[in-house]
């Protein structure tokens, strides 16, 4: 989504930010995981991994979330509502 004034990418709100959070909160929850565990594998799923290699030696890491905007924000709420019911069996309620 653009800014109507300027034209630039809207950056993430916090409300989307809390609620990722929370719905990673809800599924630990539901699964007995950590919220940081779930959180790097929905991520993992959604952005992929960045593979770097410093020397000799290759590194995987997940993708940050944290350049995201706004529009890949909201789309990776909606993944993780899906990520949820098929990894886990939880239907989380959107209006939570």
């Amino acid at each position: 989504m653009k800014c109507p004034t300027c034209g630039r990418d809207q950056a993430k709100t916090h409300d989307q930010r809390k609620k990722f959070h929370v719905m990673c909160r809800d599924i630990g929850l539901h699964i007995g995981e950590t919220p940081g565990k779930i959180k790097e594998a929905i991520k993992a799923d959604f952005f992929g991994m960045d593979e770097y290699k410093i020397g000799d030696k290759w590194y995987r890491a997940v993708k940050p979330s944290e350049q995201a905007e706004r529009e890949e924000y909201s789309q990776l709420i909606e993944f993780t509502y899906q990520w949820a019911a098929e990894t886990c069996g939880l239907v989380l309620d959107p209006n939570a």
